[in-house]
């Protein structure tokens, strides 16, 4: 087997959406696990895989409040998962085409799911018991899965957070918010317990979270309309421009 191909591979886009928010150590160990398999363990890369976009999935849908059940498979976790999240940039006029065309990607993501199950079952070596003489795929067939996995995760992990900062859901994460806690900190004093210096905002989000969660909804909703009146502003300027 080519190890050293096995052994450069990195989940790149994983590692960067998941380390650019709250630190979920149980994702970070698995994608930790998924490069050390394919540079040792080849096969098992088919299981962790699989398990890093079930948990990624799991993940998204406890943060807004819409918890999966239990019995969903892999395709259908995705599935549900990309129907609650924003697949478009915030106020994107979406066209019939458009929605199309990110319908297209959803699909083709979902026959990656499915391809990624089918080799689990099959190839993997840690969901099911098989003859240890039977014949095994390669780390290039290993290395698809990993790479499909690292893409379908960067995706739905970046465009949960960048919803999740614009629309906090079930669970917020104090990471998600800095403009919000910047702020907060500005209207209030440090507070001081001896020689410790303690933020207004973290203190507000560890003894009060539905505090905070109020605060942080008011300050959005204040930011949205502000956002609002200056693109009507602008609109209105530009058409005076035209005008002339």
């Amino acid at each position: 087997m080519a190890q050293s191909d096995a052994s450069q591979f990195q989940m790149v886009g994983a590692r960067s959406a998941v380390l650019g928010g709250p630190i979920v150590e149980p994702i970070e160990l698995q994608i930790l696990a998924i490069e050390n398999a394919l540079a040792n363990v080849p096969d098992f890369a088919f299981d962790l895989s699989k398990t890093l976009v079930e948990s990624v999935c799991k993940t998204v849908l406890a943060d807004i409040g819409q918890p999966a059940d239990p019995n969903w498979d892999a395709p259908k976790l995705l599935k549900e998962t990309t129907k609650h999240l924003s697949l478009l940039p915030r106020n994107h006029p979406s066209t019939a085409k458009t929605r199309d065309s990110v319908q297209k990607t959803i699909r083709g993501m979902l026959q990656t799911i499915q391809g990624l199950c089918e080799l689990r079952n099959n190839f993997g070596m840690a969901s099911h018991g098989r003859d240890v003489f039977a014949a095994r795929l390669d780390v290039r067939q290993a290395t698809l899965a990993a790479q499909a996995a690292d893409t379908i995760v960067a995706f739905l992990y970046r465009t949960h957070r960048d919803a999740q900062s614009q629309d906090p859901g079930e669970r917020v994460h104090y990471e998600d918010h800095s403009d919000f806690n910047e702020a907060f900190d500005r209207a209030y004093e440090v507070i001081k317990l001896g020689e410790l210096e303690l933020l207004p905002s973290q203190v507000l989000f560890g003894a009060d979270l539905e505090a905070y969660k109020t605060a942080l909804n008011e300050f959005i909703a204040e930011r949205d309309r502000e956002d609002s009146g200056n693109g009507l502003a602008k609109l209105g300027e530009e058409r005076n421009e035209e005008s002339e």
